[in-house]
């Protein structure tokens, strides 16, 4: 004979303590994210970096932030040594595009069953 555990009166409370404390667990783990960005002093120095980054990127129009005379001579050499070594440049192809691909289909000749 298998014999079961006794049943506790205190089962509806116990799940209910269960899904209280799960709840209580989610929304600190929230709140302390939100209380963090706040309070860390390195963080949000990270963060303002980032967004002055941003902006001067976007008034760069695209081009190195804050670049010298000599970082562009020098990406400039790298760029026209890039294209001669790959076949870019003076045949007219743009190495900072993206290539299209023209893929032909095919002929397949029919296979004629009749014939044999």
């Amino acid at each position: 004979m298998i014999r079961r555990p006794p049943r506790s009166t205190l089962f509806p409370y116990t799940t209910l303590f269960r899904s209280v404390v799960g709840n209580f667990r989610r929304n600190i783990g929230i709140s302390a994210v939100v209380a963090q960005k706040s309070m860390d002093p390195i963080q949000k120095l990270f963060i303002d970096k980032v967004k002055e980054y941003a902006q001067k990127s976007k008034s760069a129009g695209g081009k190195l932030v804050d670049a010298s005379p000599e970082i562009l001579k020098a990406q400039k050499e790298e760029i026209e040594r890039i294209e001669n070594q790959f076949g870019g440049g003076r045949s007219g192809i743009d190495l900072t595009k993206f290539p299209t691909f023209n893929f032909q289909d095919p002929t397949i000749d029919p296979i004629d069953m009749e014939k044999k």
